[in-house]
């Protein structure tokens, strides 16, 4: 089984490379929809990047479930704000 640091090396590295070109994009042509979306996208997924590594999200052992909860929440709105963020670019 992969180490945390592994483990969240993609979505923290994904989510740098998404929210930096958002925010570049915002810088040269103005805030947009799409732009939103993906720097919103970028963020969440660095922020569950950041949670595995630092044993804050899918924890099993967790009593009340709120790390659960945060992570499928983030999780969700990563993706929901990447796959909204793509359709609004490529339509």
């Amino acid at each position: 089984m992969p180490s945390n640091k592994a483990t969240a090396a993609a979505p923290i590295a994904t989510g740098i490379l998404l929210a930096g070109t958002a925010t570049r994009e915002v810088a040269q042509h103005g805030l947009e929809l799409w732009t939103t979306l993906a720097l919103a996208s970028g963020l969440s997924a660095v922020a569950v990047g950041l949670g595995v590594l630092t044993g804050r999200g899918f924890d099993s052992d967790d009593r009340d479930g709120h790390h659960d909860r945060t992570t499928v929440a983030l999780v969700g709105l990563a993706l929901t704000s990447l796959a909204v963020g793509a359709g609004i670019a490529l339509a």
